[in-house]
């Protein structure tokens, strides 16, 4: 073989490897970019994914949080129409109900099931924004009522009435389902029916947001037209 053709097949081969190493290169840059945005979309995939589960949880818990408040909140509301509708005379013969204002209500039911009322307190707590209940049983013969006595229990937490909403409204045997309540304060011998109306927001920083919940109790003892 001349020299110069050994030559001409060494440049040859030598520009054969370069492309080959230029076409290397131009590969190996263009699966770089590749993987890059792969990376990329990967993370944004991921980021979305995350922000809907995590979107996802937060309403569940919200809904849950709703729900368990509302099933709790008409849970009290029922224990409270119940006593109040089987209001009775007190141990000592006085009328069934012995105050009622738009935060309190004081009447008399057998909450011991002893055959003997029992005096009963219904009351808003500003301090802890919770209605309670205080009960003061009947002792003694003849029967007495002992207010040092009186055993307190927390029905409602997180209130949020405030002062346009009252927990209590009196209605008298008129009332039609639309009537305005009796004015206060309350001719008590004329109330035959309590509507409880409680707005409850446990914690204003987080969902859900204020529960309203009413209900109603007509007092089966004194009703006429109810």
């Amino acid at each position: 073989m001349s020299p110069v053709r050994s030559k001409k097949s060494k440049i040859s081969a030598d520009s054969l490897k370069a492309n080959r190493t230029s076409n290397g290169m131009k590969n190996s840059g263009f699966s770089l970019v590749e993987f890059l945005f792969s990376v990329a979309m990967a993370t944004i995939i991921v980021v979305i994914v995350t922000l809907f589960a995590k979107n996802a949880i937060t309403l569940n818990s919200s809904a849950q949080s709703s729900m368990t408040a509302m099933l709790e909140g008409r849970k009290i509301l029922s224990v409270m129409v119940a006593e109040l509708r089987s209001a009775i005379p007190s141990a000592l013969g006085s009328y069934p109900i012995e105050s009622a204002a738009t935060s309190t209500i004081i009447f008399f039911a057998d909450v011991d099931f002893d055959s003997v009322a029992d005096r009963v307190r219904y009351f808003i707590d500003p301090a802890t924004k919770s209605v309670k209940r205080g009960v003061v049983l009947a002792t003694g013969q003849p029967p007495a009522y002992d207010l040092g006595s009186e055993t307190f229990s927390i029905l409602v937490t997180g209130l949020s009435n405030g002062t346009s909403t009252a927990l209590f409204s009196y209605y008298d045997g008129n009332f039609a389902g639309t009537s305005s309540p009796l004015s206060i304060p309350v001719n008590i011998p004329a109330v035959r029916l309590v509507r409880i109306t409680t707005k409850i927001e446990r914690d204003p920083n987080k969902a859900p947001e204020m529960i309203t919940l009413t209900s109603q109790a007509a007092l089966r003892n004194l009703k006429d037209n109810l």
